[in-house]
C-alpha cells in the first residue's frame, strides 16, 4: 500500500493536503481501491515537488476532479494531465470555461454526471453548486465504496447555501475553507473592490461562515475537519481554530480533530479513523 494511504479498518479513506491557499490547491484522496487528485492549482514542477514530499508519486492518481476553473484550483491540470496521462472530471461549465484559460483545456477530459452521483476509483463522487464567482463551482462528498466512510470539500464559496448542510450529511471527513478574519479583511492592505469581492456572496467563506457550517455537519461519526483556503494576509490558523473549535463545542461536538492546511508545504494523511499525520516537509524549493 503506497504511503499515506489509510491503513486497513472500518473507515478507509485518506485526506493529504498537498498546499491550500491562494496560491494554489491540491487534495490528494485516497480510498479502498484507487486515489484521486481534488484541484490541480499548481505548475507540474510544483506538483512533483509536493508528491515527492508526501513520498508518492503521480502514477498513483487514477483520476483529476476539479472544483472550477480559478488559476488557483487548475492551473496545473492541462500540462499534469498530458505529463502524468490524467484524466480531468469537472462539470460542463467548468470544462468549458478551462478552454478560455491561459493554462488551456486538458486534452482527456469527462464531465461529471448530471446526476451527481457517478464512480471513480472506488469512489461515489456527488457534487453540489456553490455560490462562488465561477462559472459552476461544486463542492463535492466522495464516499469510499468498501468502506462507507465519506469525505466532503468545500473550497470556495460566498456563502453557505441552506441546502448543504443536508449535501454533507454523514461525513467522516469534512474539508471546509475557512478564507478570512472580516476584521483582518477590512483593515487590510487589499483594494476595496478586492475586499468587497472576498467578503462578498459569490466569494470565499469567512472563519465563522466556516464554522457555522462546520458545526451543522457535527454529528458522533465525525473524526476530523481541515480548514483549507486560509488567507496569508488577512487570517491566521490560531483565530480559524479557535473558531471553529467553538461552534463544534456548541455543536456538541466532542472530538478535538481540527487542523489547518498550509499553504507551502503539505500536511500528512488525516484519517477516517480520526488519525493525524505530522507535516512531512518545512521547506521545499516550490519553483511556483
Amino acid at each position: 500500500m503506497p504511503a499515506g494511504r489509510a491503513g486497513d479498518g472500518p473507515h478507509v479513506i485518506a485526506v493529504t493536503m498537498l498546499g491550500s491557499g491562494s496560491r494554489g490547491n491540491a487534495i490528494l484522496v485516497d480510498g479502498s481501491d484507487g486515489t484521486v487528485l481534488v484541484d490541480a492549482g499548481f505548475g507540474v514542477r510544483t506538483l512533483a515537488k509536493r508528491f515527492e514530499a508526501v513520498q508518492r508519486r503521480p502514477g498513483d492518481v487514477g483520476a483529476v476532479l476539479l472544483t472550477h476553473e480559478h488559476v488557483d484550483h487548475a492551473c496545473g491540470a492541462a500540462a499534469a494531465c498530458d505529463r502524468w496521462s490524467w484524466r480531468v472530471h469537472a462539470s460542463a461549465p467548468t470544462l468549458a470555461a478551462l478552454s478560455l484559460v491561459a493554462s488551456g483545456a486538458p486534452s482527456d477530459v469527462q464531465p461529471f454526471a448530471p446526476s451527481g452521483d457517478q464512480v471513480l476509483c472506488g469512489f461515489t463522487i456527488e457534487h453540489a453548486p456553490l455560490p462562488h464567482d465561477a462559472s459552476d463551482c461544486r463542492a463535492l462528498v466522495l464516499t469510499d465504496r468498501a468502506s462507507g466512510a465519506r469525505l466532503g470539500i468545500v473550497l470556495d464559496a460566498g456563502h453557505v447555501p441552506e441546502t448543504l448542510p443536508a449535501f454533507l450529511d454523514r461525513l467522516d471527513l469534512l474539508v471546509v475553507e475557512s478564507n478570512h478574519d472580516p476584521d483582518l479583511l477590512a483593515n487590510g492592505p487589499y483594494p476595496q473592490p478586492l475586499k468587497e469581492r472576498i467578503g462578498g456572496g459569490r466569494g470565499h467563506l469567512s472563519n465563522r461562515q466556516a464554522a457555522t457550517l462546520a458545526a451543522a455537519c457535527a454529528h458522533r461519526g465525525l473524526r476530523h475537519v481541515v480548514l483549507a483556503h486560509l488567507s496569508e494576509t488577512n487570517n491566521t490558523p490560531a483565530l480559524a481554530l479557535a473558531s471553529a473549535h467553538a461552534a463544534l463545542r456548541g455543536a456538541g461536538w466532542k472530538r478535538d480533530g481540527v487542523s489547518t492546511a498550509p499553504q507551502r508545504v503539505p500536511l500528512t494523511p488525516v484519517r477516517a479513523d480520526g488519525g493525524v499525520g505530522r507535516l512531512v516537509a518545512t521547506q521545499l524549493a516550490l519553483g511556483l
